[in-house]
């Protein structure tokens, strides 16, 4: 674990300082201090980051920035001390891990948090005072929000009225009424969409509708300083849109992000349990014993989220709850949980059923009985992560059961995000065991590392590099690596000692006892797979097959240089090294360079004048210079065909008796072809 003082000890006995000083800046404006040794308390925090200057001096001290995923770190040292390279890459890893820490232990806090909300649930009666307490909790897992306010429609008035705030305003906000479609508010509940605004401009456009008396009652109510972005999500009870969420940022810059808009979205599932609670408690009061029941599927999820008693104590007590066999697919990593183990496969349940995006009865056959059973995705960012199979049909399940498959669900996804975040630190971690192997060049080492990876010493080995498109959105960029990787597992299995992803390019080093073409055909298979199921396209190159462990980072290498082919090409599919050729040579040209080569020797033929003057070129060069098949493909005299290469040499300044002006206009036909 990376805390503070072992960040201390490096800096004291590893880069053997006396004066520095540790910030950090995670999705705010300003910078705290972490670590401080030496320097007076009094020195001002760092200025804000730019991608221009990556350190900053003063007459007294350096600042170095650092910039991590969600986080801006900054050394402050004497302006005479300096960090060695060795120094940098050891502070770049601990940073790193530092940083992972401070994102567990923030997704620790809004878990938490949200698991607080779902017991105030059940425990307060009384509805404002719990929508309070759900808004409350939400605006202290958005840090950056200021002020935060729920909206319920109301029939009587044919408007919105506050009903729950958090953040300061004033008594005057009860006065307000939002007209559907008025505002952001208004705008919101009518198209029953989710909106974030992350500049002034655009929430002054969207707030032009809001009536002067309503604008009036809401500055009365509060003094928005500065305000930058703002959040608005509808809230549904029972697929009838009732309420609006919505929270305002002040401050120099917009920090409410789209991470901010998904956790707002999870707050408002609590405010539309809450309504659908209160409903209940109103009408139905004859169904209390369905309410406990609600209390208790709260309290024992949230007591097995908090626990992480694993998958498989979470599909026991599912079992244990509605009395149905069941099973529990991971489909990041093909992992299966059943209840009662063993009554289905993996291979089984995946033969016989299609994944959709919403729950689903199935019936569906296997080892000769006939299964009914009830199919509930399990989604989280925007991905299907597993599946969650109840044998039982459409009678026998209850409405309380599909209550607690639903609750089941968001505790099991969660689950599988915890797990995919402890991934992606292993992956990091054989990411840079591998690398140090791959520059390894003494033999005994090689072996010994070869050892602590998992690699064996006398097999055939070859590299594989995947790259997938990268999307704006970086955590289901992460799934998508999380699923293909487990796509790669299920296809090569044994074969692959080592595979990790990381950002959106997977690693992967495959074994065979022998020579061959298998690797091609289980990449081709990969490939068709992961089109026909994510309808995603990615870019695969393969280095060749060696034998020993120094030929490794060659293969490594070839299957480097097979990907950067078609990423400078823009061409997505599979390309194997050695079928490169003579194309190897051109890999690091772009596709732009290639066009402008081309374009010196075929542009001056391109006009309408001298149209045959390029047909006439490209068939000489393809006969390699004979003048009779040249012309007898183009059905002219010989003595015509003398003339029209006369007229390409003038117009090219070449001469086709050059051996060098020769082998230029080769090289570009076939690049023309390559390119086009």
């Amino acid at each position: 674990m990376i805390d503070k003082e072992r960040l201390k000890q490096f800096f004291v006995e590893t880069c053997t300082l006396s004066h520095f000083q540790l910030w950090e800046n995670i999705d705010s404006n300003h910078f705290s201090l972490v670590i401080s040794q030496g320097f007076e308390a009094h020195l001002p925090s760092p200025s804000a980051y730019t991608k221009v200057e990556k350190e900053r001096r003063t007459s007294g001290y350096t600042d170095y920035y650092y910039l991590q995923e969600k986080c801006i770190f900054v050394i402050r040292l004497k302006v005479d001390c300096s960090l060695s390279f060795a120094e940098e890459h050891a502070l770049d890893t601990l940073l790193h891990s530092y940083n992972l820490e401070l994102m567990l232990k923030k997704e620790r806090f809004i878990r938490k948090k949200m698991m607080e909300s779902i017991r105030e649930i059940s425990i307060l009666n009384d509805i404002n005072t719990l929508l309070t307490k759900i808004l409350e909790n939400a605006l202290s897992v958005i840090p950056t929000a200021d002020l935060g306010v729920l909206w319920m429609y109301e029939e009587e008035e044919s408007a919105l009225i506050p009903k729950a705030w958090a953040g300061g305003p004033g008594e005057e906000i009860k006065n307000m009424r939002m007209k559907m479609g008025e505002g952001i508010i208004g705008e919101t509940f009518k198209e029953n969409q989710s909106m974030i605004l992350t500049s002034y401009t655009d929430v002054l456009k969207a707030s032009s509708t809001i009536t002067e008396d309503n604008l009036r009652h809401l500055l009365n109510a509060y003094k928005f300083e500065d305000l930058q972005s703002v959040i608005s999500v509808p809230i549904s009870v029972e697929e009838q849109i009732l309420c609006v969420l919505i929270i305002y940022q002040n401050g120099e810059k917009p920090l409410l992000t789209r991470e901010d808009k998904q956790l707002l979205e999870s707050f408002s599932d609590q405010v539309s349990i809450a309504l659908m609670n209160s409903k209940l408690f109103q009408n139905l009061k004859l169904q209390n014993e369905l309410l406990l029941q609600r209390d208790q599927i709260h309290h024992t999820f949230m007591k097995l989220s908090l626990q992480n008693t694993g998958m498989q104590v979470i599909a026991n007590e599912i079992r244990y709850m509605i009395k149905h066999r069941l099973v529990i697919v991971d489909l990041t990593d093909d992992s299966i949980f059943a209840s009662p183990r063993q009554w289905i496969t993996y291979a089984d349940l995946m033969r016989v059923i299609k994944i959709e995006n919403s729950p689903t009865f199935y019936t569906f056959e296997i080892d000769g009985e006939m299964i009914e059973g009830y199919v509930q995705p399990i989604v989280g960012v925007g991905q299907i992560l597993g599946v969650l199979l109840i044998g039982a049909n459409e009678s026998e399940l209850l409405p309380i059961d599909k209550l607690i498959i639903e609750q089941a669900s968001s505790i099991i996804a969660l689950e599988m995000i915890r797990k995919q975040t402890i991934v992606d630190s292993f992956y990091k971690k054989i990411h840079d065991l591998f690398h140090d192997f791959l520059i390894c060049r003494d033999q005994v080492l090689l072996t010994k590392k070869a050892e602590e990876l998992g690699i064996h010493v006398h097999s055939y080995n070859a590299v594989i590099l995947i790259q997938l498109s990268n999307g704006s959105d970086i955590q289901v960029m992460d799934m998508q690596v999380h699923l293909f990787i487990g796509e790669i597992k299920k296809h090569f299995q044994q074969h692959v000692p080592i595979v990790f992803g990381l950002g959106n390019k997977i690693t992967v080093l495959c074994q065979f006892k022998r020579q061959g073409n298998e690797i091609l055909n289980l990449v081709q298979q990969l490939q068709t797979n992961w089109q026909i199921t994510k309808n995603n396209l990615i870019k695969i190159g393969i280095g060749s097959m060696y034998q020993g462990l120094e030929n490794i980072s060659k293969s490594y290498n070839e299957a480097d240089k097979a990907l950067s082919f078609l990423v400078t090409r823009q061409r997505w599919g599979i390309v194997h090294y050695q079928e490169i050729g003579v194309n190897r040579l051109f890999i690091h040209q772009t596709q732009d360079e290639l066009l402008s080569f081309i374009n010196e020797i075929f542009q001056p033929l391109k006009n309408t004048k001298n149209q045959l003057l390029e047909e006439t070129l490209l068939i000489y060069l393809e006969q390699n210079g004979t003048v009779s098949e040249t012309a007898k493909q183009l059905h002219i005299h010989v003595n015509t065909l003398y003339q029209r290469l006369k007229k390409i040499e003038e117009k090219l300044n070449i001469s086709f008796n050059n051996p060098e002006d020769v082998l230029k206009l080769q090289l570009a036909r076939y690049l023309r072809g390559m390119v086009y």
